[in-house]
């Protein structure tokens, strides 16, 4: 039998889908800390909350223990005098007392009425925390990354990402351990072999073991789960190690028994390695986002931009990065004080799309495709969104009178965040796409049909025409990735 101790958190992905279903689509219950790091910051301030509660708590413990304790010690004071002096009147008085008024003070105590309050506390935060869905698309995202950029599990674990060390905490077991869980529901046997093997290694060297153990899971748990990947990779003799491993912790388990016995009767065979499909644009995103792309070769060059008044005193420095179709990134459009505006005023009106989801025989498989959050900024809602449109005019030399455009949209993205957008053909618009932020690792801005790559530059304004090139922006490995896009109509004639 396999435990269900965590069946019922990746019920969501636990299952493989055979047919194509219809979609649908729903308002998230979820609060969308996974897709937007800015919507990671409450959360954040709510572990504080929470760890000052439990302090909280932990004090009124230590505070009802002392009081058991002073309690012990005076009872047993009175116990020993009372022994030595039974027929002493003065002691039996006191024990009375003692029996009759002391040992309802001491049931008082022992009752949890102080920390209620806590309790309370805990409970009445619990609606803010994390849903099912926030969890699954935390590992999602995880999973996203590790399929675009082929990192190991165990270089992930380390925080060894794509050849950088990050100063970061290694993970401990039950990170690794829900890794693997994911992965074997999933059927992605491999990577859950190599996360369990990871959560195995952890488990031996962990200081405190019961930390593993209060969040209800054992070392037995570890090596079932390690048994069901390697028999679904057909490595049964490997898979017969972890059964007999097991029998030995748990002799009198008939569920193992019968795995063992049925696994001693098998030889090892190949089976397929199925691909990682987070979703539809998952292999895309491998083939393009895992190069270093270089430019294309041609006659490109660098200028400042000094066509009217106002760039003959401020001139944009333009880069031209295609010429046909005409691309080009113009630096600095917007200073640090700038841009420190523009997410200020995205930030609390940023929300997220409508999430996809199937329906599968009451199964229930959600697609977190788009791992983001977006906010509309109008030009009245403060000067500077006036000035950058100004500005994004002027770098492509349209005048006012000849074009429309939407309002901005600021996007901010979350673990994995990405984009894909499939461009229809039209030479009379325009897609203008600032950077609000550097990124440190990953999220790249990807050309496929131009095999054109861009990195994000703070302050730096990305242009190029809707002429059927479709564009992608590669997952965040590190960093909190802000960019803010435009779609301009170009009236000619």
């Amino acid at each position: 039998m396999i435990r269900f101790v965590f069946l019922l958190l990746f019920s969501v992905l636990g299952r493989r889908i055979h047919a194509e279903e219809t979609r649908r689509y729903l308002e998230p219950s979820t609060f969308g800390f996974s897709v937007s790091l800015e919507a990671m910051l409450p959360l954040l301030k709510l572990k504080e909350k929470t760890v000052a509660n439990l302090r909280s708590y932990a004090e009124t413990l230590e505070q009802q223990l002392a009081d058991v304790q002073l309690a012990i010690r005076m009872y047993e004071d009175l116990h020993r005098q009372a022994s030595l002096n039974a027929m002493n009147i003065i002691h039996q008085f006191a024990v009375v007392r003692h029996m009759h008024l002391d040992w309802a003070k001491w049931v008082s105590v022992m009752r949890p009425q102080v920390e209620k309050i806590q309790i309370q506390i805990l409970t009445e935060l619990q609606p803010q925390m994390p849903t099912n869905m926030d969890m699954v698309e935390a590992l999602k995202g995880m999973q996203r990354i590790q399929f675009t950029y082929a990192l190991e599990p165990g270089d992930i674990a380390k925080g060894n990402l794509r050849g950088r060390q990050y100063k970061a905490k290694r993970w401990g077991a039950f990170e690794t351990f829900v890794f693997g869980v994911l992965c074997q529901l999933q059927g992605y046997y491999k990577d859950a072999d190599a996360w369990l093997k990871l959560t195995k290694e952890s488990y031996k060297w962990h200081a405190n073991p019961r930390q593993l153990e209060f969040r209800h899971w054992t070392y037995a748990h570890v090596l079932e789960y390690l048994m069901l990947a390697n028999i679904g990779l057909g490595k049964f003799e490997t898979a017969l190690e972890h059964a007999k491993e097991l029998l030995v912790l748990q002799p009198y388990d008939e569920y193992i028994q019968a795995k063992a016995q049925e696994l001693g009767t098998k030889s090892d065979e190949h089976k397929p390695e199925p691909s990682l499909p987070i979703d539809s644009d998952a292999e895309l995103l491998k083939r393009l986002c895992r190069q270093n792309q270089s430019l294309p070769a041609g006659r490109l060059h660098c200028r400042y931009t000094r066509e009217n008044a106002f760039v003959r005193l401020a001139p944009f420095k333009m880069e031209e990065l295609s010429l046909s179709p005409a691309i080009s990134i113009y630096h600095d459009v917007l200073s640090n004080e700038e841009l420190a505006i523009v997410k200020r005023l995205a930030s609390p009106l940023l929300t997220r799309n409508r999430i996809t989801y199937r329906e599968i025989d009451s199964f229930t498989d959600y697609m977190a495709t788009r791992p983001w959050q977006s906010a509309e900024l109008s030009g009245s809602m403060h000067a500077i969104i006036n000035t950058l449109n100004r500005r994004i005019r002027l770098a492509i030399h349209a005048p006012g009178s000849s074009l429309k455009s939407e309002d901005l949209q600021v996007r901010n993205f979350g673990i994995g965040g990405h984009f894909l957008e499939h461009t229809p053909g039209d030479k009379d618009v325009v897609t203008a796409l600032l950077y609000l932020s550097n990124v440190e690792q990953g999220g790249e801005t990807h050309f496929p049909s131009l095999n054109l790559r861009v990195t994000p530059q703070k302050g730096s304004l990305l242009v190029w025409p809707r002429t059927g090139n479709s564009h992608i922006e590669c997952p965040v490995i590190v960093g909190n990735k802000w960019v803010a896009t435009k779609r301009i109509q170009l009236f000619i004639g």
